[in-house]
Parts: structure tokens; sequence; C-alpha cells
């Protein structure tokens, strides 16, 4: 119970980041908050954590940012599933290694995006959307000692 409690509040945290309006200068630079923190529980507790929440938890982010219905859940399913299939070994690189890993899940990610949304006429060819990925990769060390310390405070294994 109490571990559904702290995946439920860290889910919320960062949907509530998710949310956040950027400024358009600025938009290329935002973070993928919601999916660290699935790939940070995936890492830490694939067996509690898997592909279903990243569905769900896509399809909340459909409906938050007004996008194509599904989505961030295919992008969430995919990258969740490859993260899935690695997690021992990415539990045995260094922070540094996790985040260059990071990068190229959200790369994917990002790319799987792009794909749909060009197809849909929303988005023109451009680099710029990978800086989510880098952006992403260089805050992962910081949220994984967050979410690593409260794993550990509230015991949950």
């Amino acid at each position: 119970m109490k571990s559904t409690i702290i995946f439920g509040l860290t889910f919320i945290a960062a949907l509530m980041l998710e949310g956040l309006v950027f400024p358009s200068d600025l938009i290329w630079y935002k973070p993928e908050w919601t999916l660290l923190v699935i790939l940070y529980w995936v890492i830490a507790l694939p067996f509690k954590v898997g592909v279903g929440i990243a569905w769900f938890l896509g399809l909340l982010v459909d409906l938050l940012q007004g996008g194509v219905i599904g989505q961030h859940s295919l992008t969430y399913v995919i990258v969740t599933a490859a993260c899935a299939s690695l997690y021992k070994r990415l539990r045995m690189y260094r922070r540094w290694q996790q985040s260059i890993f990071i990068f190229l899940l959200i790369s994917i990610n990002q790319l799987v995006g792009f794909w749909i949304d060009h197809y849909a006429g929303d988005a023109d060819p451009t680099l710029m959307i990978f800086m989510p990925a880098v952006v992403s990769a260089i805050l992962w060390p910081w949220l994984f000692v967050l979410l690593r310390s409260i794993r550990r405070l509230y015991s949950i294994q």
C-alpha cells in the first residue's frame, strides 16, 4: 500500500511538471518529466512498474498536452519495454552511463512522437526534436538520486 502511494505521488509530481507552461522560445528545452520518472521506477522496481502504467500515464500526458490521443502512450510503451528488458544491465552502469542510455531512450520517444506529429501534419523536420532528450539526460543523475532517496526513506522494495 505504501509503495502505491509513493508511486502515485511521484507520478502526480511528474505530471504537474509536465504541465508547466514554457515560453515559446524555450519549448524545445522542456524535459520529459513523466518518462524520466517511469524509467526510474522501471529500473528500480521493474516488477511493480511496467508497460501498463506507462501506457496509462501516456494517456494522461496526451490529455494534458492536448495532442493526438495515444501518441505518448505508444512512445512510452516502446521506451518502457526497451528499458524493462535491460534493467539489470542499467543498474550496473554509472550515472553518466545511465544518462547516455536515457538520452537514447528519450530520443526514440521524441523520434516516434515526431513521426506521429509529422503524419498528422503538425510538425516540421528539425533536429531540435532531440533537445528534450539532451536536457532529460542532463537531469537524470539528480532525479535518480532524488527518487532513490525517496525509495529508501520509505523502504519501498
